[in-house]
């Protein structure tokens, strides 16, 4: 005895057979394993509708009502007083729940109503950066589990005159993930803190992209040093990815929840002290997580509960085979020796290239191990060309923590 949906997968194929492959009743009915009654009845009926579990014929578009819109209005205006997330998703969720026995809502109608009737101010988008030869692809197949990291802008609330710090995180590779936590500063100590304390729980990533913040790069004034938090990460097994210098845009998932965590949390709430911030941006958080349907089992390596990189990161560094930094940078003009040469900065020394790469963006492979550089661009077609190969001698800053 087969089921429903068992069924009406069989009628599809039983017509898809008779019309389109010419084949007669009893072939279909042993191919399909089903009666030649069933095949009879499944390819003469040509007036009934096969009707799937969303309750409407498959192959025709659902039509909605003035009810469902209605309904969905009414949905939307509840979600926004009582929760952080009122997209489509979450009103297809609490659509079904309210109406378990409705058909369900599309969700390009959902939007439609959205869009109709709770219009927001249109953002504004990225600049393209196809002519610029941005390495999206390249960049994307760097490592499996990829992190951003950036801190949020400072915050002041009422009565407090020191500021209140953030750094937010976000998973972005196999998973979605955001993690926004206050900080005491924005020093390098306080970022390993914060990120080894995570990392017990969640996976270390193989790419983390920063931007260029102090509290990343601070090694001194030195050309070529490789600062104390990049030596940590690379000990860790973590690949720090450095963005492009004011291009905040790459890295556009923190960007993203900052916008939504000012609009949703910060500007939404009058906060009295730092325990009512904990405790909404933790709820804020969870709220997060089940609305990007993210699972609290995450695949991937961690730290040790006992791990302390105090212990760990006093020792003398010593570069190993596979640590490697990679960069985004974009080549332009600058002034050497009272004439104009197409280059790129990396650790205050300057690379220069060709002419024809001026104003493309180009990813820059650091081998540690080797202190040599590898230049790349990322042609119209799949793959990278690589433009420049070279040695870079390295030093490396003391760990001071």
């Amino acid at each position: 005895m087969y089921d429903k949906e068992t069924l009406e997968k069989k009628r599809r194929q039983a017509r898809e057979l008779y019309k389109k492959k010419a084949l007669n009743k009893k072939e279909i009915a042993q191919r399909l394993g089903v009666s030649w009654n069933f095949v009879h009845k499944w390819t003469e009926d040509h007036v009934s509708e096969i009707i799937d579990q969303r309750g409407w014929p498959l192959g025709k578009k659902r039509s909605h009502t003035e009810q469902e819109e209605v309904r969905l209005i009414m949905i939307r205006r509840e979600l926004e007083k009582s929760n952080f997330f009122y997209g489509a998703g979450k009103m297809i969720d609490e659509y079904q729940k309210r109406f378990p026995g409705d058909p369900q809502v599309n969700k390009s109608f959902v939007n439609r109503v959205i869009s109709k009737n709770f219009p927001m101010s249109r953002r504004n988008t990225l600049k393209a950066v196809k002519e610029q030869k941005y390495p999206i692809r390249t960049i994307s197949s760097l490592g499996d589990v990829q992190e951003e990291a950036d801190f949020l802008g400072k915050k002041y609330i009422h009565g407090r005159t020191a500021p209140i710090h953030f750094i937010t995180r976000v998973y972005k590779n196999p998973f979605t993930l955001r993690l926004i936590k206050r900080v005491p500063d924005q020093g390098s100590e306080t970022i390993l803190n914060t990120f080894t304390e995570d990392w017990k729980v969640y996976p270390l990533p193989d790419i983390l992209s920063l931007d260029n913040g102090f509290g990343f790069t601070a090694a001194g004034r030195g050309r070529r040093y490789i600062s104390g938090f990049i030596q940590s990460m690379l000990r860790l097994g973590v690949t720090p990815l450095f963005i492009a210098p004011k291009k905040p845009w790459m890295n556009g998932s923190v960007e993203g929840t900052h916008s939504v965590f000012a609009r949703k949390v910060w500007n939404r709430f009058d906060f009295k002290n730092l325990e009512e911030i904990d405790e909404t941006v933790a709820r804020f958080q969870e709220a997060y997580r089940q609305y990007s349907k993210t699972p609290k089992a995450l695949p991937g390596r961690t730290l040790d509960k006992d791990f302390n990189w105090q212990d760990v990161f006093r020792t003398p560094f010593q570069p190993q085979d596979g640590m490697c930094i990679y960069m985004i940078r974009l080549v332009q003009e600058y002034q050497k020796n009272q004439s104009q040469i197409p280059a790129i900065r990396l650790f205050k020394e300057l690379v220069e290239l060709d002419p024809q790469f001026i104003n493309v963006y180009v990813l820059v492979k650091l081998d540690v191990y080797r202190e040599h550089i590898f230049i790349y661009v990322e042609p119209d077609q799949d793959g990278q060309k690589l433009v420049v190969e070279k040695g870079l001698p390295l030093n490396f800053a003391k760990m001071r923590y």
